[in-house]
């Protein structure tokens, strides 16, 4: 099985979402090498991590999985300064980059507010970004809907969105277990979980949702085998 021993990179190693994702991949056993968009020098904590600019990849990732993250709740202090954040604006050119390098397959993890994606849009394309990353040319695209805490919105947030966050918070004593966030590190197990079955996608394009993400989580036969259903996987 030479595609569990691919490397995988991530870019958005930031964050509680993203430090919970990054000690995933270096646990897991299931990657050659594991990468993560620095902009400064590593420290020594990092010693299984390997910095990587992504304006200059070359082949090292060839034939690798990449995982772009957009943080949930915002950087969380010194730790996160190293990495680089990846924001929506970017999706596009970043997955470019990872397809222009070699990798071979697309993990993209976005947030939403709890509850606020219609049924028709839980499985489909919600905008024209996620359309465009679906015709890069990779062989899997993977996009992972994760619900994001209405009170814990980054810095900067436009008011739109953090008017919409206090509604929500209100309602979020209505919402299904199913809906509401996952906590960052049973998220960060589902998500690798599903990027290390991959390569047994019968389609080319999955759309994981919050519901289903947090089915995973809390499955008492384990999150794989639940997966392997959810996602049309052969078993």
């Amino acid at each position: 099985m030479a595609d569990r021993l691919a490397p995988a990179l991530l870019l958005g190693a930031g964050g509680w979402l993203g430090a919970a994702l990054l000690a995933q991949l270096l646990s897991s056993g299931g990657f050659s090498k594991v990468g993560a968009w620095a902009t400064r020098a590593l420290r020594s904590s990092h010693h299984s991590v390997l910095g990587v600019d992504i304006e200059s990849l070359g082949d090292a990732w060839v034939g690798g999985t990449g995982f772009i993250v957009l943080e949930r709740s915002g950087l969380t202090g010194a730790r996160d300064a190293v990495f680089g954040a990846p924001q929506v604006e970017d999706l596009v050119r970043m997955a470019q980059q990872l397809h222009a390098a070699g990798l071979r397959r697309l993990v993209v993890v976005l947030p939403h507010l709890p509850g606020s994606l219609p049924d028709a849009l839980r499985y489909g394309f919600v905008d024209g970004t996620e359309q465009a990353l679906s015709m890069l040319g990779f062989e899997q695209l993977l996009l992972v809907r994760s619900s994001r805490d209405a009170l814990a919105l980054p810095e900067g947030t436009p008011w739109i969105e953090r008017f919409a966050a206090a509604w929500w918070s209100q309602l979020r004593w209505m919402l299904p277990g199913e809906e509401k966030p996952l906590r960052s590190v049973a998220l960060a197990r589902v998500v690798v979980q599903a990027a290390c079955l991959m390569k047994e996608f019968t389609r080319s394009v999955v759309v994981l949702p919050q519901a289903l993400a947090s089915q995973a989580a809390h499955a008492p036969e384990g999150a794989e085998r639940h997966l392997r259903a959810a996602l049309t996987i052969p078993a």
